[in-house]
């Protein structure tokens, strides 16, 4: 059965039972899937790109029986099992008795209103959605037995094959998804950071297990009941049998290409904190990298389907761009990794409400730093639990002139331990006097740490909004509207030689936003 024939006949709604009365075809670059209501059946395409080979009808039934059997670790409520698709006199029907031309994975359809990247663009994933997920991956990780031979797949060469064969299999693409200057530094980059870090691959051996492989967030389905992550790669170990960092950078690279970074440094604090694996710090920007890649390589070969229109491949291009410059950002990170041998010191400062936490642990998670948050110095100093609220008046209590010296000194000697033990530091505090920011600068000048000056703002509406919701929710902060404006009116000017980032955190807009960390990425490039 020719291709364009069979793809017509997939629209048919008599072909998938008696009663369905409508059908919705969706693909990618390897499958149909189409839609009836009650369920969905995913058919693999007869395409063969070297890293996957569906182009026999007996390899084509292998995937879809591994796709079953593999997809019931994480999701067996929703696969339901193979169907085959037999041709008929002038159409085709489900587990005919006519010759068979496709097989099927047959599964329970679910809304796509509760597909993870809609509901990310929507707005209304949360933290809490974050830590179900988490619920569900770190035992998964944490069960899957290793084997010499899966371990095998985390050589050097074999994870080298991998990118090497990104690169060759873009090369063509040079100029139309890619830039060359994008194209170069990446493979530089990549090449770089095996020939400087060959050893890191071997120490994270024992972390490669039989992983999703593909995780990102089309692939999950959260609802009020269940979260559901489905759709693993069947087609190829290499793919599959990877570091856990791997799996858990690419939902991490997928969050920040949705514009949801913070969701995204979210993900990874606390997955490092229930698994206990620190190490990934040691390859997440380097698999964010590569996982950037991949998804722009993907998305570019939907350039040579037939099926896809005009319209849709020139979104494609804009799909692929954005994400090689998402790659090229990561690909600082591992530049700044390989060749900053000075410790780095980051002062997030703001007045309340602006937003200083959320970029602190988003660059603490960028740099591999540690945080250090004047709320919960403050109060640790106090001998009180980091949640109990003080409600104090401005200036009075436990945020007296005298205590908040105090803390700053606090501050400034948890700051040198850090740099002396050789960690990267981000300071999260209003700092609103230029006396408590010498006291910081001062350490690191001490240390010959590269200090970045970053000053949070955003509209009075925005700072309100976050506050009241702060003050209805579980927070380390005791920061309020009430004094919102006093800390903003008694905020010293900084003088020239602090040479401050501006940062809106109110400005939601992705280009900003990565216009931004790349400043931050490019100025330390530029002074190490």
């Amino acid at each position: 059965m020719q291709a364009d024939e069979f793809f017509e006949m997939l629209h048919t709604p008599s072909v998938f039972g008696k009663n369905v009365k409508k059908v919705t075809v969706l693909q990618t670059h390897i499958s149909y899937v189409v839609l009836t209501d009650e369920f969905a059946y995913k058919i693999k395409k007869p395409v063969d790109f070297g890293f996957l080979d569906y182009s026999t009808l007996e390899k084509r039934k292998h995937f879809c029986n591994q796709e079953v059997l593999l997809n019931k670790r994480l999701c067996p409520e929703i696969y339901l099992g193979l169907v085959s698709l037999t041709k008929t006199s002038d159409s085709l029907e489900l587990d005919g008795s006519g010759e068979v031309v496709e097989y099927a994975v047959k599964m329970k359809q679910f809304s796509q209103d509760h597909i993870m990247t809609q509901l990310l663009q929507e707005d209304t994933i949360v933290h809490r959605h974050i830590d179900d997920i988490l619920s569900v991956l770190v035992p998964f990780y944490h069960n899957q037995q290793s084997s010499q031979d899966i371990q095998s797949y985390g050589a050097l060469e074999s994870i080298r094959q991998n990118t090497d064969e990104n690169f060759e299999q873009t090369q063509a693409m040079i100029g139309t998804t890619i830039t060359k200057d994008a194209f170069d530094e990446l493979k530089q980059t990549t090449d770089d950071f095996y020939l400087e870090h060959s050893d890191v691959f071997e120490h994270r051996q024992s972390c490669i297990k039989d992983c999703h492989g593909d995780l990102h967030s089309g692939n999950i389905v959260i609802q009020k009941e269940k979260t559901c992550i489905f759709d693993c790669i069947e087609f190829n170990k290499r793919f599959r049998y990877i570091d856990v960092a791997s799996d858990i950078g690419f939902l991490a690279m997928d969050l920040d290409y949705l514009n949801q970074p913070y969701l995204s440094s979210y993900l990874i604090d606390s997955y490092v904190n229930q698994s206990n694996d620190t190490g990934i710090f040691d390859v997440l920007n380097f698999y964010k990298t590569y996982r950037a890649y991949v998804r722009g390589k993907v998305a570019g070969f939907k350039l040579n389907d037939p099926h896809v229109s005009q319209k849709d491949k020139e979104q494609v291009c804009s799909i692929t761009h954005q994400y090689f410059s998402l790659a090229c950002y990561y690909a600082k990170l591992l530049q700044i990794q390989m060749t900053n041998s000075r410790p780095l010191l980051f002062m997030v400062m703001g007045i309340t409400g602006t937003g200083k936490s959320t970029i602190a642990q988003k660059l603490s998670v960028d740099y591999h730093a540690i945080v250090i948050n004047t709320d919960i110095i403050r109060k640790q100093q106090a001998g009180m639990d980091v949640y109990e609220r003080h409600h104090d008046e401005f200036d009075k209590g436990l945020y007296s002139p005298e205590n908040i010296t105090q803390t700053y000194k606090m501050v400034a000697e948890f700051a040198e331990k850090q740099l002396t033990a050789g960690y990267h530091v981000v300071v999260d505090a209003t700092c609103r006097t230029q006396q408590h920011r010498s006291l910081i600068s001062s350490v690191a000048e001490k240390h010959d740490a590269l200090v970045v000056r970053i000053y949070c703002v955003c509209d009075d509406e925005v700072a309100r909004s976050r506050l009241d919701k702060r003050v209805q929710s579980k927070s380390i902060s005791d920061g309020r509207w009430e004094i919102y404006h006093q800390q903003k009116d008694s905020f010293e000017s900084f003088t020239d030689d602090e040479k401050v980032i501006i940062f809106d955190t109110g400005n939601e807009d992705y280009e900003y936003r990565m216009n931004l960390f790349n400043t931050i990425a490019q100025k330390i490039l530029g002074e190490v």
